[in-house]
């Protein structure tokens, strides 16, 4: 790997540092959390079991679009270069599949779990997660729109501007998606407060990045992977919505 592709990589990573701990670090304490959506509920007339799922959200995707741009000011990254997508049978028929094999392979995994140790709760694991707790309070229509929205943001960075970035500068392909996708990995676990949240999504966003990481590379757009990650996380979120209903009438109003 070229030393401009290291410098890059290491430019991208200390921007999701940044990122995730805008998102994460302010709000850590219940306390300060309470207070916050009392606040916000008192002016705003919004139910407090809504403040954070929307707060959360919009200090999330802003972050996300900051660190974006800082990368590809900083790297020199044109964005037409990696939302142009030139529609073609082939490009769809590589979208659908990758769709299908992200399912597949996510799938196959979280057997692989059950088989190793038949008593773990995966859904219970997943629906635990804090942001998905609280996604979980929000109406039918918002629980599809909030982690697509939050899935396209990150697929962008990761896949669009820190692999296109890793691409440009020299990198080879498989280096590009593994660096990127072990960011983007990592950045997942951290935002998880059991081992077994951290395994099931270190799990997953493996899967989603090296899938979407290659779809990108065939194609030379990230639009093709944002369709496919935004479509898997507004599935699975609202999958496990179904199956957590007192998860989510437990979150404090």
């Amino acid at each position: 790997m070229t030393r401009d592709a290291a410098v890059f990589a290491a430019t991208a990573t200390v921007a999701t540092a940044v990122w995730l701990a805008l998102y994460r670090l302010p709000f850590r304490r219940n306390r300060t959390r309470q207070r916050v959506r009392m606040a916000v509920a008192g002016r705003t007339g919004l139910p407090g079991r809504y403040v954070f799922p929307i707060l959360g959200t919009l200090i999330y995707l802003a972050g996300g679009v900051l660190a974006a741009v800082v990368v590809m000011y900083a790297g020199d990254v044109s964005l037409a270069g990696l939302v142009v997508w030139h529609v073609t049978p082939h490009g769809v028929g590589l979208l659908l599949l990758t769709a299908v094999g992200a399912s597949a392979l996510t799938a196959f995994a979280m057997s692989t779990l059950y088989a190793l140790r038949p008593r773990i709760d995966v859904p219970g694991a997943v629906t635990g997660v804090r942001w998905i707790t609280e996604i979980l309070a929000l109406p039918r229509l918002w629980r599809y729109a909030v982690p697509a929205a939050s899935a396209a943001v990150e697929e962008f960075f990761f896949r669009g501007v820190f692999l296109g970035g890793l691409l440009a500068t020299g990198a080879p392909v498989w280096a590009a998606i593994a660096i990127s996708g072990a960011v983007f990995t990592a950045g997942q676990v951290l935002l998880t407060e059991t081992a077994l949240q951290a395994t099931v999504l270190a799990l997953s966003s493996a899967v989603l990045a090296v899938v979407c990481g290659l779809l990108v590379a065939v194609e030379g757009s990230v639009l093709p992977a944002i369709v496919v990650h935004a479509s898997f996380a507004a599935y699975y979120t609202q999958t496990s919505a179904r199956r957590a209903a007192p998860v989510a009438a437990a979150v404090p109003r």
